[in-house]
């Protein structure tokens, strides 16, 4: 698939690159853009990433995230990621998860606000290399 240009490409673009050649260009380029690289930052990763945790990583990642955002931010996932998620919980957190995303209807701003506090964290832990999204399985864990 070639790549058109934009943020999103970019994006696209950093996110299959070695986390230190990822992390050299977007330093180069909060210098030169700061707006862009923010912008390219919060691209890199998706709600949909989280399918790509392994189990010891998505247990870290719970530990900083409320359940009822989780939930919330879930709600406009793919069923793919849901049940991907679900089956990785225990019940206690399944239940509780389960209750926010089948709950009454919520507003759509304080849904996509529990998007963004979800995938800032996540952003977050993969800068600091808690976390490694290997999207394609050829990342490996050392």
């Amino acid at each position: 698939m070639p790549f058109q240009g934009g943020p999103k490409e970019a994006a696209r673009m950093l996110a299959l690159l070695d986390p230190q050649s990822r992390q050299r260009i977007l330093t180069e380029l909060e210098i030169k853009d700061p707006k862009t690289a923010q912008v390219v930052r919060t691209l890199m990763v998706t709600l949909e990433d989280l399918q790509f945790l392994t189990v010891r990583m998505l247990q870290e990642f719970l530990k900083t995230v409320s359940l009822r955002e989780l939930g919330l931010a879930l709600r406009r996932s793919s069923p793919e990621l849901k049940r991907h998620l679900m089956s990785q919980l225990s019940l206690r957190m399944q239940e509780e998860i389960q209750e926010v995303m089948l709950g009454p209807p919520q507003p759509k701003n304080i849904v996509e606000e529990a998007e963004k506090k979800i995938l800032k964290i996540l952003l977050e832990k993969v800068e600091k290399g808690e976390i490694v999204l290997s999207k394609d399985g050829k990342e490996q864990l050392v």
